[in-house]
């Protein structure tokens, strides 16, 4: 799958991906994947050098200074494991949030603290993931924010399906690309 996803984006000048697990993979990870073949590890880092999460993105290489969306309420900001770890992605969701009209940040406890997903770790470790989970929730809960945003799918399938789970129909769960296109979490029935 690497290879295709090399092959497929090859001649791309710039490749933007919405979650940090995913941009991680690729600018962290598909080197070493490839490193048994010299010349598919050779594109693998002229890849991972063109690789950007998005919201990292938009702040350091298209420099976006204006943000064109209105958010009613107030927000938290869940910092993914590879988001953060991987891409070194913590201020530009932020700074970006920070220019949408009527949104509020309201930081929570632990935002940078796993949320349990983790891909397989979820399946094979179930009771350490659910309780990592409760915690993120705990946290997002005591922020008091109206919604938990944030830019690694897994984690947001997880949180919200734990926020679920505990009764929590409140809180919305949104993509930091939601938030930016203007989009509250209202327009899904």
């Amino acid at each position: 799958m690497a290879r295709k996803l090399i092959s497929e984006f090859g001649d791309c000048d710039y490749v933007v991906v919405p979650s940090g697990s995913c941009s991680g993979m690729i600018k962290t990870h598909y080197a070493e994947l490839l490193s048994d073949v010299p010349a598919d590890k050779t594109k693998a880092e002229w890849l991972a050098a063109r690789t950007w999460e998005l919201t990292d993105f938009l702040v350091n290489v298209a420099g976006l200074d204006k943000i064109d969306a209105r958010f009613e309420g107030s927000i938290t900001y869940h910092d993914s494991c590879a988001g953060l770890r991987e891409m070194g992605v913590k201020s530009q969701p932020r700074q970006l949030l920070a220019k949408v009209e009527g949104l509020t940040i309201r930081e929570m406890g632990g935002a940078e603290e796993c949320c349990g997903f983790g891909g397989t770790f979820a399946i094979k470790y179930g009771d350490i993931s659910a309780r990592l989970a409760d915690l993120k929730c705990d946290d997002v809960t005591k922020s008091e924010a109206d919604a938990v945003v944030l830019g690694d799918l897994g984690c947001m399938l997880n949180i919200e399906g734990r926020l679920r789970r505990r009764g929590d129909e409140r809180t919305k769960v949104l993509h930091v690309a939601e938030v930016l296109a203007g989009l509250s979490g209202e327009e899904v029935g």
